[in-house]
């Protein structure tokens, strides 16, 4: 209409308060700390407050400084970000590999020269690159840069603690088990020394609220990855280990929250219950070394974790009767993810309860989960990857070709290890395939072809075996010396060693194909003696136990009831 007056519209001042995600997402943010409740109540992750130094919403301290420095350096860069970080992102560490990674290589040189040293190894690692000289004198600088950077005390923590764990994958490539140890060391050393400073008295469930935004980042994010890496590597070596757990400790392992509300607080639950259980078992071994009983302390943070362990089991499947209709594919993978995890903790426990090799034929449920489960995951997972740190399979399909008995099941477990990833963490699945083909040869050369369902008597059965690089006269370095043991003449009598040399495919590393499921020395009869394994097996199991067989079938009742009772697996 002619003349009209156009009705001015009301103008407010643009607030520049509030998260970083409810901007990005241009809604209003209730501005609530650590986290705000938008986030939290629509189920995303809030990315914290930018600081006056930063719009990033990275701890204070940080200053903008110049991008790669060279042409080189920016190619591995981009390799990391387009290649290698989709990789070790996996289903539950999404946002520190493609969000907080690349906000801290825009301000902190150590950061950034550490991704491109791991993009270039990885570019190296996949036969895309000549050599890796470039990968060494990024790591080198960048090593440089990190301690330059520990210089400037307290405030450089979060950036001195992710660099550790940079650091740490790059020596998971190259397969350098005692420098990814010193690294996941060192990191989580520094964790408990600001713990101590910071949190002193401190008390409450882990992930609530921090007084700082760089103690809830570094709580949150950066120290549940620093103890997977810890329980899922030094744990299957030789080296000294320096746990951390998360939660408050109450009797010897974590205190629980009542109820878990997302995925990531029933993962790092998880992972404490079986770092304080490697803890106490440590200290059992250290008892044994001395002669001494198991102390009232230890009992009673033995019958916590059992205690623990039950509570976590229904815990979880409380959280996947609430929110499991929610989810999107990603959400139910990582879902899968623990729960292969606590399925590789019962066949973990299992190596500690049987008194036979047939006795695992009790766990056939267990083996049958397990397949179903990666299963699962293979198809959901289809771009290939040279090296994982979620996954978590190699392990329990390790005890599914090697302790099942039943042909079909021990077939898919062997077939799954080709479609693994060929590395997680320190494994190589291609390595565990070749020994457990093997034992399944020399198992099944006993059985007789023509009946239906015989299955590998104990005596042929291969208890033990250990593994010693042999490269021979020309030098290869992809032949062992794999030594197999049974019990041929009874489980009473002397072991008999078969030694073989075998061609293992794939790179070489520093910590040979070893038995993942091998108890310690307090419960290995062979290594005390029988009734002092027995009586302690007794002791941390169950109070009321006091024989070998007794023992196998309250346990095995036990997990199996957890176990079975519902299905923890999500399908996608």
């Amino acid at each position: 209409m002619e003349g009209a007056v156009r009705k001015a519209r009301a103008s407010k001042p643009k607030v520049r308060t509030g998260c970083i995600t409810c901007k990005i997402r241009r809604v209003k943010c209730d501005e609530g700390k650590p986290a705000c409740s938008r986030c939290f109540d629509t189920g995303r992750k809030c990315d914290g407050y930018a600081s006056p130094a930063s719009a990033l919403g990275e701890p204070r301290g940080l200053q903008p400084v110049a991008p790669a420095t060279s042409a080189t350096e920016s190619r591995a860069l981009d390799f990391f970000f387009h290649t290698t970080s989709p990789q070790l992102a996996g289903f539950l560490d999404t946002d520190f590999w493609k969000r907080s990674v690349l906000q801290f290589s825009l301000a902190q040189p150590a950061i950034r020269q550490g991704l491109a040293a791991l993009g270039s190894l990885h570019e190296y690692e996949q036969g895309w690159a000549t050599n890796n000289a470039v990968a060494e004198q990024l790591y080198s600088r960048a090593i440089r840069s990190t301690v330059d950077k520990a210089a400037a005390g307290d405030m450089s923590v979060p950036i001195v603690v992710m660099a550790s764990i940079i650091f740490t994958c790059f020596e998971f490539l190259r397969r350098n088990s005692r420098a990814a140890a010193m690294h996941i060391a060192s990191g989580i050393e520094i964790l408990r020394h600001w713990r101590q400073i910071n949190q002193c008295g401190r008390r409450g469930q882990w992930g609530a609220a921090d007084s700082s935004y760089e103690g809830y980042f570094l709580e949150t994010e950066l120290a549940p990855i620093l103890t997977l890496f810890n329980l899922n590597s030094s744990e299957f070596g030789p080296l000294p280990r320096s746990r951390l757990i998360l939660h408050e400790v109450e009797n010897g392992g974590p205190k629980l929250a009542e109820r878990f509300e997302t995925l990531r607080e029933a993962r790092v639950a998880l992972v404490d219950l079986v770092t304080a259980s490697a803890e106490l078992f440590q200290n059992l071994d250290n008892n044994v070394e001395c002669r001494v009983s198991p102390t009232y302390d230890q009992m009673a943070a033995s019958t916590a974790l059992r205690q623990n362990f039950t509570r976590w089991k229904d815990s979880f499947q409380d959280l996947l009767g609430r929110k499991e209709a929610t989810w999107g594919p990603e959400e139910k993978a990582a879902a899968n993810v623990i729960r292969m995890m606590q399925l590789g903790s019962e066949v973990g426990l299992a190596a500690y309860v049987v008194s036979n090799e047939c006795d695992w034929d009790g766990y056939t449920a267990e083996f049958e989960e397990i397949i179903r489960i990666a299963e699962l995951l293979l198809t959901r997972d289809s771009c290939v990857r040279s090296l994982s740190l979620d996954l978590g399979l190699i392990y329990p399909l390790h005890a599914v070709a090697w302790k099942c008995r039943y042909a079909d099941l021990r077939r898919k477990g062997l077939d799954l290890l080709l479609r693994v990833p060929r590395q997680e963490w320190l494994l190589n699945s291609g390595h565990y395939y070749a020994i457990f083909s093997r034992i399944l040869a020399i198992e099944e050369d006993y059985t007789c072809p023509d009946v239906e369902q015989e299955l590998p008597p104990e005596k042929v059965r291969v208890h033990d075996f250990f593994c010693l690089p042999q490269p021979g006269q020309d030098e290869d370095a992809s032949r062992y010396a794999i030594t197999f043991l049974t019990k041929p003449d009874g489980l009473d009598e002397a072991w008999s060693f078969t030694t073989e040399y075998i061609h293992l495919p794939g790179p070489t590393s520093d910590l040979p194909p070893s038995n993942l499921l091998s108890c310690r020395r307090w419960a290995n009869s062979d290594a005390s003696d029988p009734p002092t394994a027995a009586a302690l097996k007794a002791a941390v199991f169950g109070p009321y136990i006091s024989t070998k067989n007794d023992l196998n079938d309250v346990i095995h009742t036990t997990t199996r009831t957890c176990a079975t009772s519902t299905k923890f697996g999500v399908e996608i």
